[in-house]
C-alpha cells in the first residue's frame, strides 16, 4: 500500500480544511501518476509536531517569532553566503582544470 506522509506543525501550517484538501490533492496526484488501481490502497497521513516540539539551526522553535526575526534572517544570509562561495570556489577549480588540461 502507498503511504504518502506529510508533516506539519500543528496549529501554524495549515487549518483542518486545507488538510483535507491535501488528502484529496495528493491521492489524486498519486492516482494520476501511477493509475488509478493505487486508488483504494493510497494512504494519506498527515503527522502534527506540537509547538515546542521542533527546532530550526539547532534553536527549539517555541513558535515562529525566530522564523521572522533578524536573527534566523542572519542566519539563512550566512548559510546563503557560503554556498555562494563554495560554488565559485569549484567554478574557479573547474576552470583552472580545464585550463591545466590544455
Amino acid at each position: 500500500m502507498p503511504i504518502i506522509n506529510i508533516k506539519f506543525i500543528k496549529d501554524v501550517v495549515a487549518t483542518e480544511e486545507q488538510k483535507a484538501e491535501l488528502i484529496v490533492k495528493m491521492t489524486d496526484t498519486f492516482v494520476g501518476v501511477l493509475g488509478d488501481v493505487v486508488r483504494p490502497f493510497t494512504y494519506v497521513v498527515i503527522d502534527e509536531t506540537p509547538v515546542g516540539q521542533w527546532g530550526i539551526a539547532g534553536v527549539p522553535m517555541p513558535d515562529l517569532d525566530y522564523l521572522t526575526g533578524e536573527e534566523h534572517a542572519g542566519v539563512i544570509a550566512r548559510s546563503n553566503q557560503m554556498m555562494r562561495d563554495a560554488v565559485a570556489q569549484m567554478a574557479a577549480e573547474a576552470e583552472q582544470a580545464k585550463s591545466d588540461a590544455a
